[in-house]
């Protein structure tokens, strides 16, 4: 999804973890289990739309062998394929990893509760509507490929689902509104670089139980609706690179839990609500590109003290930069380009007297 923060690759590696745990636990012992022809004529469907596999990630999927005993695939106890994990940890280098197609083979696989097809590179293809069977998926990871085609609106029958994770494709058309449908269930959402447009649906703001949401590099329009503050779980809100419009609402306040906060490359207009002085875990606060005006909350230098690092550049802000807190050790680089009416350390100092 482009260069994320180091926050931002936490998750993703807090994600490996829980993940691989998941499939640890839930994974019956493969000696003692036979898969499901149906099941393994399944998974031999996909690996015939394979056209290229350097990395040999599919060399022992051989019919007429127990499919509960291949590689990156998991069964219950009962033969049925519960996971299909082939993003190695750690990754074989190899650059890539699968080319073909993405095809629907995977609906054949009814109680399957993870599916990672993410950093193949080049699966190509759409997401069948028929997804929205897989009634027990908790994991959706389909990141890094090439596929296009649309977010199908059967989405929301995954009421487990817990991550999704679509970044880096060529999916096209707006999130379905149907994505609130899934419920406190889902805490990670990536659709990071995936050619989306429209608004965010308000039915997204149903999701409370959410840590994480990546729309960056997309082309997504529209406000941020006050509703955000819904959202009281977010550590990671990152919707940067996009052509999102309107006033900063002050409800982004209420993310009291938000660690990286990246809302550049927008048009976003207006002041900069002092609310935002109240997210006191803030590392990471970036508003640049925008089209924001009036002053830096003066209260910010004490409020965020946890704060790293902060741009804001590109803007129209004006007034005195607050002294001191995480104001004290930053460059010109933080305020300029821009902001030509900002003065004070590190600018050159105000002409005359602001009242803040």
């Amino acid at each position: 999804m482009g260069k994320l923060s180091e926050i931002s690759l936490g998750f993703l590696v807090v994600l490996g973890f829980i993940l691989a745990s998941y499939l640890q636990i839930q994974a019956a012992d493969a000696s003692t289990v036979q898969c499901l022809p149906a099941e393994s004529a399944a998974l031999l469907s996909f690996k015939a739309g394979i056209k290229e596999d350097p990395a040999r990630l599919l060399a022992n999927w051989l019919p007429h062998t127990d499919c509960c005993n291949w590689d990156y695939v998991g069964c219950n106890s009962k033969g049925h394929v519960i996971s299909v994990n082939l993003n190695p940890n750690p990754p074989v280098n190899t650059g890539v990893f699968l080319t073909g197609h993405l095809g629907s083979w995977f609906i054949d696989l009814p109680q399957l509760q993870v599916l990672d097809l993410s950093q193949m590179q080049n699966l190509t293809g759409t997401i069948p509507s028929a997804i929205g069977n897989l009634i027990d998926l908790v994991h959706l990871f389909l990141s890094t490929n090439k596929l296009t085609g649309t977010i199908p609106s059967t989405i929301g029958n995954l009421k487990k689902l817990q991550t999704l994770s679509l970044g880096e494709n060529r999916i096209t058309g707006s999130i379905p509104s149907s994505l609130g449908d899934i419920g406190p269930s889902l805490t990670y959402i990536d659709f990071g670089s995936a050619s989306l447009s429209g608004s965010i649906p308000d039915s997204l703001y149903q999701l409370t139980n959410l840590n994480a949401l990546f729309l960056i590099h997309n082309h997504m329009s529209g406000p941020l609706s006050p509703l955000i503050g819904n959202l009281a779980q977010l550590e990671d809100l990152e919707i940067s690179t996009n052509e999102f419009s309107g006033p900063l609402p002050s409800t982004l306040g209420k993310l009291s839990k938000l660690s990286v906060l990246d809302l550049s490359n927008n048009k976003f207009s207006g002041s900069m609500p002092a609310s935002i002085g109240d997210i006191v875990n803030l590392g990471d606060l970036n508003l640049a590109n925008n089209r924001l005006t009036g002053i830096i909350p003066p209260m910010w230098n004490t409020q965020l003290a946890n704060l790293d690092a902060i741009s804001l550049n590109r803007n129209f802000l004006s007034g005195p930069i607050p002294y001191g807190g995480p104001f004290l050790y930053n460059g010109v680089d933080t305020f300029r380009p821009g902001n030509p009416g900002l003065c004070d350390d590190p600018l050159p100092p105000c002409k005359t007297k602001h009242k803040l």
